[in-house]
């Protein structure tokens, strides 16, 4: 039995700015990627949905060729109850106390693979 659901949806790049920036977003992704991309995409909104329902709307609003990382730390802060705290550097990590570290979780390669490609998008040049 197939346990897969298929979701299908329409954007609108002549009606809205933020279609818009979506539709060139997908153009400039090789084929082969953009259903990763379009998956990652919809699973990242249910993230922020987890965090405040009204975050992915207005996030999506907001999004333009010309947003900035700073308008959106603005937004998600604004609807954070506590707040939003931006590292001064990117090397800056917090301390886990070690009661707090989950254990080992033994992944699929496949999600090795993703969880190398997700930090390697984080490294520098």
């Amino acid at each position: 039995m197939d346990t897969r659901r298929k979701i299908l949806f329409y954007i609108n790049p002549a009606n809205s700015q933020a279609d818009q920036f979506a539709s060139l977003a997908l153009d400039s992704v090789v084929q082969g990627e953009r259903g990763r991309l379009q998956r990652a995409s919809m699973l990242a909104g249910l993230a922020l949905h987890k965090i405040d329902p009204r975050l992915p709307f207005l996030l999506s609003e907001l999004l333009t060729e010309t947003t900035t990382e700073d308008e959106i730390m603005q937004v998600i802060s604004v609807l954070l109850p506590k707040g939003i705290h931006k590292p001064d550097t990117p090397a800056q990590e917090t301390q886990i106390p070690a009661q707090d570290v989950p254990k080992p979780v033994v992944e699929s390669a496949d999600e090795d693979e993703t969880r190398r490609n997700a930090k390697a998008m984080f490294r520098p040049g």
